[in-house]
C-alpha cells in the first residue's frame, strides 16, 4: 500500500480540485498567514487546529461581462460563487475521506456594521490568495490573478492537513497609479487617487468600503441596511408605506429571494483592468470599449506624489449608481406628499 506524503496529498489534491473546475489554487500556512494578515479576519477567530488554508479561484465567464444588463451580470456572478461553494465543499469532502478534519469557509459571509474594531467577515480571501502566491491585490484590493485579472471569485477550505505553503507571487500583478484605471471609472469615488511618487501600490491601495457598497451592493441586503439607518438618522418623520409602496423595495425584495442584484453589481473596476489575457477577449465587445475611451486617464504628478482624476463610469451608467439617493428623494417626496394630504 502507498503511503501518501505530504508533497503527494497536495499534488493529488490540486489535480482533484482543477478536474472540479478550479482554475487556480494554492495553499499558505495557517499559522504564518495568522501572524502576518493585515486585519482581524484571522483563521483562530473561526477555528483552532488548523494546519493550512486551502484556495482557489473561479472565473467568471468572460462572455457574461459583455452584456448591458446589470441584473444579467449579476446573476452570472451568482451562478459562478454557486460554483465555488459546490468545490468548497467537495475539496473539503475530499480532505475528510482521507482524515483530516477541513472547513469549507462561506464566501459570502460578513458583518454588516462594517465596524473597523471588529472582523469584517470570517476570512479575507484576497489575503489568503495573495499569501499562497495565486494573486495579488490591486489598487482597488480586488484580487489579481495573471490568468484572470480581477474577474474571479475565491473559495478557501482551513484544514488540519499539513500541506507545503506556495510561495507568494515574487512581483504585484497591479501597477498602482500608474495605471489607475480602476480608480478612475469607479462608480463612487471608492478607490484612492493618489499615493506617494515612487512607491509601491502596496503603500497605498486600499477602499472605502462604506463608499464601494453603494455601488458593488446596490439593491442588496447592504444598501437596504444603509438606506434604513440614513432614514432614521434624519430625525424627520417617515411615512411607512412611502418605504413600503416603490420600485426599489421591491427590488430589494427580488435581489434577497433571488440574487438578481443581490451582490457584485458593479463590475467597473474589472471592465478596465487590463491585468490578464480575457481582457483582450472582453474588449472585442464594442460595447465594453466605451468603459474608458481613449485619453480619459488624466495622471496628476508632482514631485512627490502621482494621481489620476476621477471621473465616473460612462454617463449613461451613471444613475444606476445614485440608488440610495434617488430612493431617499423618492421617500422623501412620498412622505411630503402624504403630509399634504393629511392636511386637507
Amino acid at each position: 500500500m502507498a503511503v501518501t506524503t505530504r508533497s503527494s496529498l497536495k499534488q493529488e489534491l490540486f489535480a482533484y480540485a482543477r478536474g472540479r473546475g478550479a482554475d487556480t489554487i494554492g495553499v499558505c500556512a495557517a499559522g504564518e498567514f495568522e501572524r502576518s494578515v493585515p486585519n482581524l479576519q484571522k483563521p483562530s477567530t473561526t477555528s483552532s487546529g488548523m494546519e493550512s488554508l486551502v484556495v482557489f479561484a473561479r472565473h467568471m465567464l468572460t462572455g457574461s461581462l459583455t452584456t448591458a444588463s446589470v441584473p444579467l451580470q449579476s446573476f452570472n456572478s451568482h451562478l459562478c460563487m454557486e460554483e465555488v461553494d459546490r468545490l468548497s465543499d467537495e475539496i473539503a469532502g475530499w480532505l475528510e475521506e482521507r482524515g483530516h478534519l477541513t472547513i469549507p469557509v462561506p464566501p459570502e459571509s460578513a458583518w454588516m456594521d462594517l465596524d473597523p474594531r471588529k472582523p469584517m467577515g470570517t476570512l479575507d480571501f484576497k489575503w489568503v490568495a495573495e499569501a499562497a502566491g495565486i494573486g495579488t491585490a490591486g489598487l482597488e484590493l480586488n484580487l489579481l490573478t495573471p490568468e484572470y485579472g480581477p474577474r474571479v471569485y475565491l473559495g478557501v477550505v482551513m484544514t488540519e492537513a499539513v500541506l507545503e505553503p506556495d510561495p507568494p507571487l515574487a512581483e504585484d500583478l497591479c501597477p498602482g497609479l500608474q495605471c489607475g484605471r480602476c480608480a478612475v471609472t469607479c462608480s463612487t469615488d471608492a478607490i484612492p487617487t493618489e499615493g506617494a511618487r515612487g512607491s509601491s501600490v502596496r503603500e497605498y491601495r486600499g477602499l472605502n468600503k462604506r463608499r464601494c457598497a453603494l455601488g458593488a451592493e446596490r439593491i442588496g441586503i447592504r444598501p437596504l441596511h444603509l438606506n434604513a439607518e440614513t432614514l432614521l438618522s434624519s430625525q424627520k418623520p417617515i411615512s411607512p408605506r412611502a418605504i413600503v409602496d416603490n420600485k426599489f423595495m421591491r427590488d430589494f425584495w427580488q435581489s434577497m429571494n433571488n440574487k438578481v442584484g443581490a451582490f457584485a453589481a458593479c463590475f467597473e473596476c474589472w471592465y478596465v483592468c487590463p491585468v490578464g489575457p480575457d481582457y483582450r477577449r472582453l474588449m472585442r465587445v464594442p460595447y465594453r470599449q466605451n468603459d474608458l475611451p481613449r485619453g480619459t486617464i488624466k495622471h496628476v504628478k508632482t514631485d512627490t506624489t502621482i494621481g489620476v482624476v476621477w471621473t465616473g463610469p460612462p454617463e449613461d451608467r451613471k444613475p444606476e449608481y445614485a440608488y440610495d439617493r434617488t430612493f431617499q428623494t423618492l421617500v422623501g417626496a412620498k412622505r411630503a406628499s402624504t403630509e399634504a394630504e393629511s392636511s386637507e
